[in-house]
């Protein structure tokens, strides 16, 4: 399973030193810290699957279609408006 979470920067920069705890707590932990980071002021992210098969080869539409593609994870807008 794939999950999205939002860990603020100084508890990440951290995980490193945990050493104590169950193995079940150990092994979330090296999950998230092997995690992928989002990067900063990331555009809205979709499910470009669920786009018809045309929707990018089309010129006319295919902005619409990306448009109104169902959003996974909204834009960092903090991070791009500064």
């Amino acid at each position: 399973m794939q999950i999205v979470i939002d860990v603020p920067n100084s508890l990440y920069a951290n995980l490193s030193k945990i050493t104590n705890g169950s193995i079940a707590n150990k092994r979330i932990l090296d999950c998230v810290k092997c995690g992928t980071p989002l990067p900063k002021g990331h555009g809205r992210l979709i499910d470009a699957d669920a786009l018809p098969l045309n929707a990018i080869d089309d010129s006319n539409y295919g902005s619409n279609y990306i448009r109104i593609a169902p959003t996974i994870i909204e834009a960092d807008k903090e991070e791009s408006e500064g």
